[in-house]
Protein backbone atom coordinates (compact mmCIF):
# COMPACT_ATOMS: atom_id res chain seq x y z
CA UNK A 1 0.00 0.00 0.00
CA UNK A 2 1.44 3.37 -1.02
CA UNK A 3 2.21 6.06 1.53
CA UNK A 4 -0.02 9.11 1.77
CA UNK A 5 0.21 12.58 3.24
CA UNK A 6 -2.14 15.51 3.82
CA UNK A 7 -1.87 19.28 3.75
CA UNK A 8 -2.21 21.34 6.93
CA UNK A 9 -4.19 24.53 7.32
CA UNK A 10 -1.67 27.12 8.58
CA UNK A 11 -4.34 28.95 10.57
CA UNK A 12 -5.12 25.89 12.70
CA UNK A 13 -2.31 23.43 12.11
CA UNK A 14 -4.95 20.77 11.35
CA UNK A 15 -4.94 18.37 8.39
CA UNK A 16 -7.13 19.47 5.49
CA UNK A 17 -8.12 18.15 2.10
CA UNK A 18 -7.85 14.72 0.59
CA UNK A 19 -5.06 12.29 1.35
CA UNK A 20 -2.43 12.44 -1.37
CA UNK A 21 -0.53 9.37 -2.53
CA UNK A 22 3.26 9.68 -2.36
CA UNK A 23 4.97 9.00 -5.67
CA UNK A 24 7.79 6.50 -5.88
CA UNK A 25 10.79 6.29 -8.22
CA UNK A 26 9.01 3.96 -10.65
CA UNK A 27 6.07 6.33 -11.11
CA UNK A 28 8.34 9.37 -11.39
CA UNK A 29 10.59 7.75 -13.97
CA UNK A 30 7.60 6.56 -15.97
CA UNK A 31 6.14 10.08 -16.14
CA UNK A 32 9.48 11.52 -17.26
CA UNK A 33 9.93 8.86 -19.95
CA UNK A 34 6.37 9.38 -21.16
CA UNK A 35 6.99 13.11 -21.53
CA UNK A 36 10.22 12.39 -23.42
CA UNK A 37 8.38 10.09 -25.82
CA UNK A 38 5.89 12.78 -26.89
CA UNK A 39 8.09 15.90 -26.77
CA UNK A 40 8.22 16.16 -30.57
CA UNK A 41 4.46 16.72 -30.69
CA UNK A 42 4.89 20.00 -28.82
CA UNK A 43 8.22 21.01 -30.35
CA UNK A 44 6.86 20.69 -33.89
CA UNK A 45 3.88 23.02 -33.40
CA UNK A 46 3.69 26.19 -35.44
CA UNK A 47 3.19 29.58 -33.72
CA UNK A 48 -0.58 29.54 -34.15
CA UNK A 49 -0.94 26.03 -32.75
CA UNK A 50 1.26 26.68 -29.75
CA UNK A 51 -0.52 29.93 -28.93
CA UNK A 52 -3.89 28.14 -29.16
CA UNK A 53 -2.63 25.47 -26.77
CA UNK A 54 -1.45 28.02 -24.20
CA UNK A 55 -4.72 29.92 -24.42
CA UNK A 56 -6.67 26.68 -23.95
CA UNK A 57 -4.70 25.98 -20.77
CA UNK A 58 -5.36 29.52 -19.56
CA UNK A 59 -9.06 29.11 -20.34
CA UNK A 60 -9.23 25.87 -18.35
CA UNK A 61 -7.53 27.43 -15.33
CA UNK A 62 -9.74 30.51 -15.48
CA UNK A 63 -12.86 28.34 -15.73
CA UNK A 64 -11.90 26.72 -12.40
CA UNK A 65 -10.82 29.95 -10.69
CA UNK A 66 -13.32 29.73 -7.81
CA UNK A 67 -12.46 26.11 -7.08
CA UNK A 68 -8.73 26.82 -7.26
CA UNK A 69 -8.94 29.83 -4.95
CA UNK A 70 -11.10 27.93 -2.43
CA UNK A 71 -8.73 24.96 -2.39
CA UNK A 72 -5.66 27.15 -2.06
CA UNK A 73 -7.28 29.12 0.76
CA UNK A 74 -7.90 25.92 2.69
CA UNK A 75 -4.29 24.78 2.30
CA UNK A 76 -2.46 28.13 2.70
CA UNK A 77 -4.83 30.33 4.78
CA UNK A 78 -3.92 33.16 2.41
CA UNK A 79 -6.71 35.72 2.01
CA UNK A 80 -9.22 35.07 -0.76
CA UNK A 81 -8.63 38.38 -2.59
CA UNK A 82 -4.93 37.52 -2.80
CA UNK A 83 -5.71 34.05 -4.16
CA UNK A 84 -8.34 35.09 -6.70
CA UNK A 85 -5.86 37.69 -7.92
CA UNK A 86 -3.16 35.05 -8.11
CA UNK A 87 -5.33 32.76 -10.22
CA UNK A 88 -5.74 35.59 -12.71
CA UNK A 89 -2.03 36.39 -12.59
CA UNK A 90 -1.39 32.76 -13.54
CA UNK A 91 -3.83 33.06 -16.43
CA UNK A 92 -2.39 36.39 -17.56
CA UNK A 93 1.14 34.98 -17.54
CA UNK A 94 0.12 32.08 -19.77
CA UNK A 95 -1.77 34.38 -22.15
CA UNK A 96 1.24 36.70 -22.37
CA UNK A 97 3.40 33.80 -23.57
CA UNK A 98 0.64 32.81 -26.01
CA UNK A 99 0.74 36.29 -27.50
CA UNK A 100 4.53 36.10 -27.81
CA UNK A 101 4.66 32.72 -29.55
CA UNK A 102 1.78 33.63 -31.87
CA UNK A 103 4.01 36.32 -33.40
CA UNK A 104 6.88 33.84 -33.77
CA UNK A 105 9.00 36.23 -31.71
CA UNK A 106 10.20 33.39 -29.53
CA UNK A 107 12.00 31.83 -32.51
CA UNK A 108 14.33 34.85 -32.96
CA UNK A 109 14.95 33.97 -36.62
CA UNK A 110 18.07 35.55 -38.14
CA UNK A 111 19.16 35.02 -41.73
CA UNK A 112 22.50 36.06 -43.23
CA UNK A 113 22.38 35.25 -46.92
CA UNK A 114 25.48 33.92 -48.67
CA UNK A 115 27.83 36.70 -49.75
CA UNK A 116 31.00 35.84 -51.73
CA UNK A 117 32.28 39.39 -51.22
CA UNK A 118 31.86 39.42 -47.44
CA UNK A 119 35.01 40.39 -45.52
CA UNK A 120 37.29 39.10 -44.20
CA UNK A 121 36.19 35.90 -45.98
CA UNK A 122 33.23 34.85 -48.10
CA UNK A 123 30.09 34.24 -46.01
CA UNK A 124 28.05 31.04 -46.34
CA UNK A 125 24.27 31.03 -46.04
CA UNK A 126 23.59 31.10 -42.28
CA UNK A 127 20.15 30.82 -40.70
CA UNK A 128 19.54 30.69 -36.96
CA UNK A 129 16.46 30.06 -34.82
CA UNK A 130 15.61 28.72 -31.37
CA UNK A 131 14.72 25.12 -30.54
CA UNK A 132 13.25 23.73 -27.29
CA UNK A 133 15.64 22.03 -24.88
CA UNK A 134 13.42 19.04 -24.10
CA UNK A 135 11.72 17.87 -20.90
CA UNK A 136 11.95 20.45 -18.08
CA UNK A 137 11.61 19.76 -14.35
CA UNK A 138 9.83 22.51 -12.41
CA UNK A 139 9.73 22.83 -8.63
CA UNK A 140 6.66 24.56 -7.23
CA UNK A 141 7.17 27.36 -4.71
CA UNK A 142 5.54 27.43 -1.29
CA UNK A 143 4.61 31.12 -1.18
CA UNK A 144 2.72 31.38 -4.49
CA UNK A 145 0.42 28.33 -4.70
CA UNK A 146 -0.62 29.28 -8.23
CA UNK A 147 1.58 31.90 -9.94
CA UNK A 148 4.87 30.14 -9.07
CA UNK A 149 3.50 26.66 -8.59
CA UNK A 150 2.92 23.76 -10.97
CA UNK A 151 1.38 25.96 -13.71
CA UNK A 152 3.25 29.10 -12.76
CA UNK A 153 5.68 31.11 -14.79
CA UNK A 154 8.35 28.37 -15.00
CA UNK A 155 5.85 25.91 -16.45
CA UNK A 156 4.20 28.52 -18.68
CA UNK A 157 7.51 29.64 -20.14
CA UNK A 158 8.71 26.07 -20.65
CA UNK A 159 5.53 25.04 -22.46
CA UNK A 160 5.72 28.22 -24.54
CA UNK A 161 9.28 27.24 -25.47
CA UNK A 162 7.97 23.87 -26.65
CA UNK A 163 9.15 21.80 -23.68
CA UNK A 164 7.13 19.17 -21.79
CA UNK A 165 7.07 19.75 -18.03
CA UNK A 166 7.36 17.44 -15.03
CA UNK A 167 6.45 19.55 -12.00
CA UNK A 168 7.21 18.73 -8.38
CA UNK A 169 4.02 19.64 -6.54
CA UNK A 170 4.57 21.48 -3.27
CA UNK A 171 3.48 19.36 -0.30
CA UNK A 172 2.06 22.42 1.46
CA UNK A 173 -0.71 22.72 -1.14
CA UNK A 174 -1.00 19.33 -2.89
CA UNK A 175 -4.74 19.50 -3.57
CA UNK A 176 -4.31 22.88 -5.22
CA UNK A 177 -1.55 21.40 -7.36
CA UNK A 178 -3.77 18.47 -8.32
CA UNK A 179 -6.64 20.78 -9.32
CA UNK A 180 -4.30 22.89 -11.44
CA UNK A 181 -2.85 19.75 -13.03
CA UNK A 182 -6.34 18.64 -14.06
CA UNK A 183 -7.03 22.04 -15.62
CA UNK A 184 -3.77 21.98 -17.59
CA UNK A 185 -4.47 18.47 -18.88
CA UNK A 186 -7.96 19.59 -19.90
CA UNK A 187 -6.39 22.39 -21.91
CA UNK A 188 -3.85 20.05 -23.51
CA UNK A 189 -6.32 17.39 -24.55
CA UNK A 190 -8.84 19.94 -25.83
CA UNK A 191 -6.26 20.86 -28.48
CA UNK A 192 -5.48 17.25 -29.35
CA UNK A 193 -2.21 17.03 -27.42
CA UNK A 194 -1.24 14.06 -25.24
CA UNK A 195 -1.67 14.59 -21.52
CA UNK A 196 1.82 13.13 -21.00
CA UNK A 197 3.27 16.52 -21.98
CA UNK A 198 2.57 17.65 -18.41
CA UNK A 199 2.75 15.74 -15.14
CA UNK A 200 3.04 16.50 -11.45
CA UNK A 201 4.96 14.43 -8.93
CA UNK A 202 3.42 14.41 -5.45
CA UNK A 203 5.27 13.65 -2.24
CA UNK A 204 7.18 14.82 0.80
CA UNK A 205 10.26 12.65 0.33
CA UNK A 206 13.46 14.64 -0.34
CA UNK A 207 14.47 11.83 -2.71
CA UNK A 208 12.05 13.20 -5.31
CA UNK A 209 14.38 16.17 -5.81
CA UNK A 210 17.23 13.76 -6.60
CA UNK A 211 15.11 11.66 -8.97
CA UNK A 212 14.09 14.68 -11.03
CA UNK A 213 17.51 16.32 -11.10
CA UNK A 214 19.30 13.11 -12.10
CA UNK A 215 16.87 11.70 -14.66
CA UNK A 216 18.73 11.59 -17.99
CA UNK A 217 15.64 12.73 -19.92
CA UNK A 218 15.44 16.01 -17.96
CA UNK A 219 17.21 18.80 -19.87
CA UNK A 220 16.75 21.81 -17.56
CA UNK A 221 15.38 22.75 -14.15
CA UNK A 222 13.23 25.70 -13.10
CA UNK A 223 13.20 26.43 -9.37
CA UNK A 224 11.91 29.10 -7.00
CA UNK A 225 12.70 28.60 -3.34
CA UNK A 226 15.41 28.46 -0.72
CA UNK A 227 19.11 28.78 -1.33
CA UNK A 228 19.62 25.42 0.39
CA UNK A 229 17.52 23.49 -2.13
CA UNK A 230 18.60 25.64 -5.06
CA UNK A 231 22.26 24.93 -4.39
CA UNK A 232 21.48 21.22 -3.98
CA UNK A 233 19.83 21.19 -7.41
CA UNK A 234 22.85 22.94 -8.94
CA UNK A 235 25.13 20.33 -7.33
CA UNK A 236 23.03 17.40 -8.54
CA UNK A 237 22.72 18.82 -12.05
CA UNK A 238 26.48 19.33 -12.25
CA UNK A 239 27.23 15.76 -11.14
CA UNK A 240 25.25 14.17 -13.98
CA UNK A 241 27.02 12.44 -16.85
CA UNK A 242 25.61 15.28 -18.96
CA UNK A 243 25.18 18.38 -16.75
CA UNK A 244 22.08 20.51 -17.32
CA UNK A 245 21.24 24.15 -16.53
CA UNK A 246 19.43 25.03 -13.30
CA UNK A 247 17.47 28.26 -13.39
CA UNK A 248 17.09 28.89 -9.68
CA UNK A 249 15.66 31.99 -8.04
CA UNK A 250 16.75 31.61 -4.43
CA UNK A 251 15.67 34.65 -2.48
CA UNK A 252 17.12 37.99 -1.58
CA UNK A 253 17.44 40.76 1.01
CA UNK A 254 16.35 43.46 -1.46
CA UNK A 255 17.96 46.41 0.37
CA UNK A 256 16.18 49.75 0.51
CA UNK A 257 18.30 52.88 0.98
CA UNK A 258 16.65 55.99 2.48
CA UNK A 259 18.66 59.16 1.96
CA UNK A 260 18.73 61.87 4.65
CA UNK A 261 16.79 64.17 2.35
CA UNK A 262 14.02 61.66 1.77
CA UNK A 263 13.73 60.95 5.50
CA UNK A 264 13.65 64.64 6.39
CA UNK A 265 10.73 65.09 3.97
CA UNK A 266 8.50 62.21 5.07
CA UNK A 267 10.03 59.85 7.63
CA UNK A 268 6.63 58.90 9.06
CA UNK A 269 5.11 58.04 5.68
CA UNK A 270 8.16 56.06 4.58
CA UNK A 271 8.31 54.13 7.86
CA UNK A 272 4.73 52.91 7.51
CA UNK A 273 5.21 52.00 3.87
CA UNK A 274 8.42 50.13 4.70
CA UNK A 275 6.75 48.07 7.42
CA UNK A 276 3.80 47.29 5.16
CA UNK A 277 6.19 46.08 2.47
CA UNK A 278 8.22 43.97 4.92
CA UNK A 279 5.07 42.33 6.35
CA UNK A 280 3.27 41.81 3.04
CA UNK A 281 2.32 38.15 2.75
CA UNK A 282 3.63 37.74 6.31
CA UNK A 283 7.10 38.51 4.98
CA UNK A 284 7.12 35.44 2.73
CA UNK A 285 7.92 37.18 -0.54
CA UNK A 286 11.33 36.84 -2.16
CA UNK A 287 11.06 40.58 -2.86
CA UNK A 288 10.62 41.55 0.80
CA UNK A 289 12.83 44.46 1.93
CA UNK A 290 15.05 42.52 4.31
CA UNK A 291 17.48 45.40 4.77
CA UNK A 292 16.63 49.07 5.27
CA UNK A 293 19.48 51.56 5.41
CA UNK A 294 18.74 54.87 7.15
CA UNK A 295 20.87 57.84 8.15
CA UNK A 296 22.09 58.03 11.76
CA UNK A 297 20.66 61.48 12.38
CA UNK A 298 17.42 62.99 13.66
CA UNK A 299 15.52 62.03 10.51
CA UNK A 300 16.68 58.42 10.87
CA UNK A 301 15.66 58.45 14.53
CA UNK A 302 12.21 59.66 13.56
CA UNK A 303 11.90 56.86 10.99
CA UNK A 304 12.84 54.21 13.57
CA UNK A 305 10.48 55.66 16.17
CA UNK A 306 7.62 55.50 13.68
CA UNK A 307 8.53 51.93 12.74
CA UNK A 308 8.37 50.98 16.42
CA UNK A 309 5.02 52.70 16.93
CA UNK A 310 3.47 51.23 13.79
CA UNK A 311 4.85 47.70 14.16
CA UNK A 312 3.53 47.47 17.71
CA UNK A 313 0.02 47.51 16.20
CA UNK A 314 0.69 44.88 13.54
CA UNK A 315 -0.29 41.22 13.63
CA UNK A 316 0.39 39.02 10.61
CA UNK A 317 -1.39 35.90 9.30
CA UNK A 318 0.26 32.52 9.96
CA UNK A 319 3.21 31.33 7.91
CA UNK A 320 2.66 28.84 5.13
CA UNK A 321 3.79 25.67 6.85
CA UNK A 322 5.20 24.33 10.09
CA UNK A 323 8.75 24.09 8.79
CA UNK A 324 8.84 27.73 7.70
CA UNK A 325 7.36 28.84 11.04
CA UNK A 326 9.85 26.80 13.08
CA UNK A 327 12.86 28.05 11.12
CA UNK A 328 11.66 31.62 11.48
CA UNK A 329 11.17 31.32 15.23
CA UNK A 330 14.61 29.76 15.68
CA UNK A 331 16.32 32.49 13.67
CA UNK A 332 14.50 35.33 15.43
CA UNK A 333 15.15 33.84 18.87
CA UNK A 334 18.85 33.57 18.09
CA UNK A 335 19.06 37.12 16.76
CA UNK A 336 17.10 38.53 19.68
CA UNK A 337 19.76 37.23 22.09
CA UNK A 338 22.54 39.04 20.25
CA UNK A 339 24.19 42.02 21.89
CA UNK A 340 24.11 45.38 20.18
CA UNK A 341 20.76 44.84 18.47
CA UNK A 342 17.57 46.72 19.20
CA UNK A 343 14.51 44.49 18.77
CA UNK A 344 11.15 45.97 17.73
CA UNK A 345 8.20 43.58 17.99
CA UNK A 346 4.63 43.44 16.79
CA UNK A 347 1.62 41.49 18.03
CA UNK A 348 2.06 37.74 18.53
CA UNK A 349 -0.09 35.30 16.56
CA UNK A 350 -0.37 32.09 18.57
CA UNK A 351 -2.76 30.27 16.22
CA UNK A 352 -1.61 27.49 13.91
CA UNK A 353 1.71 28.42 12.34
CA UNK A 354 1.55 31.99 13.60
CA UNK A 355 4.61 34.03 14.60
CA UNK A 356 5.47 37.48 15.92
CA UNK A 357 6.77 40.15 13.51
CA UNK A 358 10.17 41.54 14.47
CA UNK A 359 12.43 44.28 13.12
CA UNK A 360 16.03 44.65 14.27
CA UNK A 361 18.01 47.88 14.44
CA UNK A 362 21.81 47.93 14.29
CA UNK A 363 24.61 50.38 13.57
CA UNK A 364 26.60 49.61 10.42
CA UNK A 365 29.78 49.42 12.50
CA UNK A 366 28.26 46.51 14.46
CA UNK A 367 26.91 44.48 11.52
CA UNK A 368 30.21 42.61 11.27
CA UNK A 369 29.44 41.08 14.67
CA UNK A 370 26.20 39.53 13.38
CA UNK A 371 26.77 37.51 10.20
CA UNK A 372 23.22 36.17 10.21
CA UNK A 373 21.80 39.69 9.91
CA UNK A 374 22.74 39.68 6.24
CA UNK A 375 20.95 36.39 5.55
CA UNK A 376 17.40 36.07 4.30
CA UNK A 377 14.91 35.14 7.03
CA UNK A 378 11.67 33.99 5.44
CA UNK A 379 8.93 35.64 7.44
CA UNK A 380 7.82 38.97 8.92
CA UNK A 381 11.15 40.55 9.77
CA UNK A 382 13.64 43.07 8.47
CA UNK A 383 16.86 44.77 9.61
CA UNK A 384 17.32 48.53 9.85
CA UNK A 385 20.96 49.56 9.46
CA UNK A 386 21.94 53.01 10.72
CA UNK A 387 24.86 54.68 9.00
CA UNK A 388 26.15 58.07 7.82
CA UNK A 389 25.05 58.86 4.28
CA UNK A 390 28.65 58.82 3.08
CA UNK A 391 28.85 55.13 4.05
CA UNK A 392 25.86 54.01 1.96
CA UNK A 393 28.12 53.13 -0.96
CA UNK A 394 30.36 51.06 1.32
CA UNK A 395 27.31 49.16 2.56
CA UNK A 396 26.15 48.45 -0.98
CA UNK A 397 29.61 47.18 -1.93
CA UNK A 398 29.56 44.76 1.02
CA UNK A 399 26.33 43.10 -0.14
CA UNK A 400 25.94 39.93 -2.18
CA UNK A 401 23.67 39.63 -5.22
CA UNK A 402 20.04 40.67 -4.89
CA UNK A 403 16.83 40.27 -6.87
CA UNK A 404 15.93 43.90 -6.28
CA UNK A 405 17.15 47.06 -4.60
CA UNK A 406 15.40 50.35 -3.95
CA UNK A 407 16.24 53.95 -3.14
CA UNK A 408 14.18 56.75 -1.63
CA UNK A 409 15.76 60.02 -2.69
CA UNK A 410 14.98 63.70 -2.35
CA UNK A 411 15.14 65.73 -5.55
CA UNK A 412 18.66 67.00 -6.12
CA UNK A 413 20.51 64.45 -3.99
CA UNK A 414 23.47 62.81 -5.72
CA UNK A 415 23.14 59.00 -5.64
CA UNK A 416 24.72 58.21 -8.99
CA UNK A 417 27.54 56.08 -7.56
CA UNK A 418 25.11 54.22 -5.29
CA UNK A 419 22.81 53.47 -8.22
CA UNK A 420 25.74 52.25 -10.30
CA UNK A 421 26.81 49.91 -7.51
CA UNK A 422 23.30 48.53 -7.05
CA UNK A 423 23.11 47.69 -10.75
CA UNK A 424 26.11 45.42 -10.15
CA UNK A 425 24.10 43.47 -7.55
CA UNK A 426 20.45 43.45 -8.53
CA UNK A 427 18.36 42.76 -11.60
CA UNK A 428 15.78 45.44 -10.75
CA UNK A 429 16.34 48.88 -9.21
CA UNK A 430 13.35 50.81 -7.82
CA UNK A 431 13.25 54.59 -7.45
CA UNK A 432 11.16 55.95 -4.55
CA UNK A 433 9.33 52.66 -4.13
CA UNK A 434 9.64 49.19 -2.59
CA UNK A 435 10.69 45.89 -4.17
CA UNK A 436 7.50 43.99 -3.36
CA UNK A 437 5.07 43.56 -6.29
CA UNK A 438 6.58 42.32 -9.55
CA UNK A 439 4.73 43.36 -12.68
CA UNK A 440 4.31 40.61 -15.31
CA UNK A 441 5.48 42.44 -18.43
CA UNK A 442 7.91 42.06 -21.31
CA UNK A 443 10.35 44.52 -19.71
CA UNK A 444 10.44 42.75 -16.34
CA UNK A 445 13.54 41.12 -14.88
CA UNK A 446 13.23 38.95 -11.79
CA UNK A 447 16.74 37.71 -11.20
CA UNK A 448 20.03 39.01 -9.90
CA UNK A 449 23.61 38.20 -9.14
CA UNK A 450 24.55 35.11 -7.13
CA UNK A 451 23.23 33.99 -4.68
CA UNK A 452 19.88 35.58 -5.53
CA UNK A 453 19.86 33.66 -8.82
CA UNK A 454 21.92 30.87 -10.29
CA UNK A 455 22.08 32.47 -13.75
CA UNK A 456 21.71 35.87 -15.39
CA UNK A 457 18.13 35.16 -16.44
CA UNK A 458 14.65 36.13 -15.31
CA UNK A 459 11.88 33.98 -13.87
CA UNK A 460 9.18 36.60 -14.56
CA UNK A 461 8.28 38.26 -17.84
CA UNK A 462 8.50 37.12 -21.44
CA UNK A 463 12.28 36.65 -21.40
CA UNK A 464 11.73 33.70 -19.04
CA UNK A 465 10.99 31.62 -22.14
CA UNK A 466 14.55 31.90 -23.43
CA UNK A 467 15.85 29.81 -20.54
CA UNK A 468 14.36 26.75 -22.20
CA UNK A 469 15.49 27.13 -25.80
CA UNK A 470 18.85 26.94 -27.54
CA UNK A 471 20.05 28.47 -30.82
CA UNK A 472 20.68 26.23 -33.82
CA UNK A 473 22.33 27.46 -37.02
CA UNK A 474 21.65 25.89 -40.41
CA UNK A 475 24.50 26.51 -42.87
CA UNK A 476 23.96 26.20 -46.63
CA UNK A 477 20.77 24.15 -46.24
CA UNK A 478 18.35 23.68 -49.13
CA UNK A 479 15.03 25.44 -48.72
CA UNK A 480 12.97 22.28 -48.22
CA UNK A 481 15.21 21.09 -45.38
CA UNK A 482 14.95 24.28 -43.29
CA UNK A 483 12.57 24.92 -40.39
CA UNK A 484 9.59 26.93 -41.60
CA UNK A 485 10.69 30.10 -39.81
CA UNK A 486 13.94 30.13 -41.81
CA UNK A 487 12.57 29.33 -45.24
CA UNK A 488 12.74 32.02 -47.95
CA UNK A 489 8.96 31.95 -48.34
CA UNK A 490 8.43 32.80 -44.63
CA UNK A 491 5.26 30.66 -44.38
CA UNK A 492 4.52 31.90 -40.84
CA UNK A 493 4.67 35.53 -41.97
CA UNK A 494 6.75 36.42 -38.90
CA UNK A 495 9.30 39.16 -38.42
CA UNK A 496 12.89 38.08 -39.09
CA UNK A 497 16.26 39.77 -39.30
CA UNK A 498 17.57 39.31 -42.84
CA UNK A 499 21.04 40.67 -43.55
CA UNK A 500 20.70 42.94 -40.54
CA UNK A 501 17.29 44.35 -41.50
CA UNK A 502 13.95 43.54 -39.85
CA UNK A 503 11.44 42.16 -42.31
CA UNK A 504 8.30 40.01 -42.38
CA UNK A 505 8.27 39.47 -46.13
CA UNK A 506 9.52 36.56 -48.20
CA UNK A 507 13.06 36.60 -49.52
Amino acid sequence: MSKTFTAQNPATGQAVGAEIAEWDLVQTSAAIKAAESVKAKLASTNPTQRAALLNAIADAIEADKEKLADTAHLETALPMPRLTGEVMRTVIQIRAFANLVKTGGHLLPIIDLADPNFLPVARPDLRKSQQPLGVVAVFAASNFPLAFSVAGVDTASALAAGCPVIAKAHPSHPNTCQAVYEAVVKGLTSQGFPKELFAIVQGVSPEITHWLAKAPEITAIGFTGSGLVGKLLIKLAGERDIPIPVYAEMGSLNPVFFTPGALSEKADELAKAAVDSALLGSGQFCTKPGIMVVSNDAAGDKFIAQVQSYLSQQKVPPLLNKGIANRFKEAITSLSKSKGLKVITGIANDDGFGVTPNIFVVDWADVKNHDDLLEEHFGPTSVIIRAPFDQYLTIAKAMAGQLGAALHVQAGENVKELVNQLTQLAGRIIWNGFPTAVSVTAAQNHGGQWPASSTHTTSVGLDALYRFVRPVVYQNFPENQLPAELQNSNPYGIERIVNGQRSNTAI
